[in-house]
């Protein structure tokens, strides 16, 4: 197994925010540090959280939250609302089947997601939903896959969120806690399973991003500005 630490951020008012640098990558080397950094909602970031994200410098900030969800809950760093959800799109249901059916339907809008994090200025680039799991987790696998991150790597980040948010979810329902470990090896199952899925069904996740409108431009920019 991967043995890889997430570099956690200190944004008082988020639980799931970490810089992507340092995770290695299948060819040798690792992510860049200050190139991808995923959150929750920076919505219930305090006076002092918001003085702490500006000061990391994130050159671009990429909301997948539905206009739904922006409007009522607005962030202090509002920068590119690029929903990867549509209009009916299910939220029920097991998690592999709610990442694999969103992939499916929605290429252009990953492929948008992932655009945007390729063709920003050099700096940070913060990635955010609203817990910071699953359309963020989605966005930065995908992006991961492409620059070449180990699969063990992207699934032990995926996995950080449980233990980040568990303190959220037992404030807001003791019965909700995620016990620890109970999910570890599900979670990491799935979102390496919606990726095999895109393998399986495109032959890679450049293919499936590329029928979804990324240009070769992008993939070469996105190594650029992760893989250096």
């Amino acid at each position: 197994m991967t043995d890889y630490t997430p570099l956690h951020l200190d944004w008082p008012g988020c639980l799931n925010v970490r810089d992507l640098g340092g995770m290695p990558l299948t060819g040798g080397g690792t992510v860049l540090p200050r190139a991808l950094v995923r959150s929750d909602s920076p919505a219930f970031l305090t006076d002092d959280g918001v003085a702490a994200a500006r000061a990391y410098g994130p050159v671009r900030v990429i909301d997948l939250r539905r206009p739904d969800e922006t409007a009522l809950f607005p962030s202090p760093l509002a920068d590119q609302h690029l929903p990867v959800q549509g209009p009916g799109d299910p939220e029920e249901g097991p998690w592999v089947h709610l990442y694999t059916g969103l992939l499916d339907r929605r290429p252009e809008l990953f492929a948008r997601a992932v655009a945007a994090v390729a063709d920003a200025p050099e700096g940070p680039v913060l990635v955010h939903c609203a817990a910071g799991k699953d359309r963020t987790g989605l966005v930065v696998a995908l992006v991961l896959s492409v620059v070449g991150a180990e699969p063990d790597a992207i699934g032990a980040d995926y996995e950080e969120t449980n233990a980040r948010l568990a303190p959220r979810y037992a404030a807001l329902d003791p019965d909700r806690a995620i016990p620890a470990g109970r999910e570890t090896d599900p979670t990491r199952a799935v979102i390496l399973g919606a990726l095999a899925h895109l393998r399986a069904e495109h032959g890679s996740v450049e293919a499936y991003l590329t029928a979804g409108g990324l240009t070769p431009g992008h993939i070469r920019a996105l190594r650029a500005r992760l893989a250096g």
